[in-house]
């Protein structure tokens, strides 16, 4: 009996040196694409360990498994392990310790059956926008050159990777493209979205100086925020362009001259003039745009002229912008000519009172805006004429009837 089971324990000596040298030999091929493997919820996978039988027979035992959507499988010796977002090297290390428990020395070996389908959304200044499959394993960078890269106007240092468990990943591609600085080239996972930002521009001009000499045509962005409320109710940013004569139009302040002065001395004025609106105020002044197109303003408003434009913005906001209009403008008509095509009409009190805004156009360069005297109605423009008439008669009949009165 014993020299039976001597026979039986050399056999499984033997079986086991087998497995190891094949394992050893199958590490060498395989440990680098393994490296690159990682699990995922959905994947399918086997599990191979060696056991021992009943009689002390060993026995390979292989079992599949689909990771569940929480990353877990249900092993019928381990219970639940937890393998998503591992390569295969690092599940296999992990099952082993696990196995450890019941073998003096376990065996293990993975492999991936099925791997789940991947969609990302991207989004932003990119050549495509839209949802996309990606195999298995891709890099941010990878999928987006592969993607046709991104437009002139993105900031590449912030690319935000948003993860359906609500975490952000934030990929810095200038500096992986042009450094050899580590960086954050995350593996690409089911449902993310990346977002590929604009470049804001008052950083860009931020880093030029406060010494900035300001002129016709600079677009400004003004933040004035009371400090006991700058955390809790922070303000909104507000653009402003500077005109032809160096000024702007603040809502609060009204007309500021700021043409000739620095962005750092326009700072100091606004910041004095805001006392009188706050008890602490925080003032920051930020160039948006350097330069702009131009609009042209005639008729009933307050400031007519030449204005500069920027961006996307629609007349009601424009006109807004400069002053508004004087008490005899026709908010029924304000009319736009351009260089070609119709010219458009803007009714400013649907826009005001009925909240219509189908027809609050953008501007374009070179428009004309054209606010009209309002048009009165017949009997009022007959009492405007005879209003002279009617205040002779009053005075010869006051006289007529003070002579009455006398005599």
């Amino acid at each position: 009996m014993n020299t039976k089971r001597k026979r039986h324990a050399a056999y499984l000596i033997i079986l086991c040196s087998i497995v190891l040298i094949f394992a050893q030999e199958t590490k060498l091929s395989y440990d680098e694409e393994n490296a690159m493997i990682v699990l995922q919820p959905s994947d399918r996978i086997t599990i191979s360990y060696i056991d021992v039988g009943p009689q002390g027979n060993p026995i390979e035992r292989s079992n599949i498994f689909t990771i569940r959507p929480d990353g877990t499988i249900f092993h019928e010796l381990l219970g639940i392990v937890s393998v998503a977002d591992m390569t295969i090297m690092e599940a296999e290390e992990l099952l082993t310790e696990n196995f450890s428990r019941y073998f003096t020395q376990p065996r293990v070996a993975v492999s991936v059956i099925e791997k789940t389908s991947i969609k990302v959304i991207l989004y932003g200044e990119v050549s495509r926008v839209g949802v996309f499959p990606v195999k298995p394993n891709t890099t941010i960078a990878e999928f987006i050159i592969e993607k046709g890269g991104t437009t002139p106007e993105a900031d590449i240092s912030r690319i935000t990777i948003s993860r359906n468990d609500g975490s952000k990943v934030i990929f810095d591609m200038e500096r992986y493209l042009f450094t050899d600085e580590a960086v954050n080239n995350v593996f690409l996972k089911d449902k993310d979205k990346i977002i590929v930002p604009r470049f804001k521009l008052q950083e860009k001009y931020g880093r030029l100086s406060k010494n900035y000499i300001l002129q016709y045509g600079n677009v400004l962005e003004i933040i004035i925020n009371e400090m006991a409320l700058m955390e809790t109710n922070p303000a909104q940013a507000e653009s402003y362009i500077v005109d032809s004569e160096g000024n702007i139009f603040h809502r609060l302040f009204g007309l500021v001259h700021l043409g000739g002065l620095t962005v750092d001395k326009s700072q100091n004025i606004l910041a004095e003039m805001a006392k009188r609106h706050f008890r602490e105020p925080i003032v920051t002044v930020d160039m948006l745009e350097l330069s702009s197109r131009n609009v042209f303003v005639f008729g009933e408003v307050l400031r007519p002229g030449i204005y500069p434009i920027e961006g996307n913005i629609q007349l009601a906001e424009f006109l807004a912008n400069i002053g508004g209009m004087t008490d005899a403008a026709d908010l029924r008509e304000i009319v736009i000519t351009r260089k070609q095509g119709k010219p458009v009409i803007f009714d400013m009190e649907d826009f005001l009172f009925k909240r219509d805004d189908s027809r609050n156009v953008f501007l374009e360069d070179g428009d004309r805006i054209i606010v009209q005297k309002r048009q009165r109605g017949i009997f009022v423009r007959m009492s405007e004429k005879l209003q002279p008439v009617s205040v002779l008669i009053s005075i010869v009949s006051s006289i007529l009837m003070v002579y009455m009165i006398v005599t």
